[in-house]
């Protein structure tokens, strides 16, 4: 495989590990907020 076609791949890579991380890290948040949450916090 030429340059190009890795540098594409390691690019494409980091794109996906870096959306898979954030939403991990989205997950794990929402999960400590929804715990301190209590009735009258609600917008609703």
């Amino acid at each position: 495989m030429d340059t190009e076609t890795i540098l594409v791949f390691g690019l494409q890579a980091l794109i996906w590990f870096g959306i898979l991380f954030a939403l991990i890290y989205l997950i794990k948040r929402r999960h400590k907020i929804k715990k301190t949450e209590d009735f009258e916090q609600r917008d609703n």
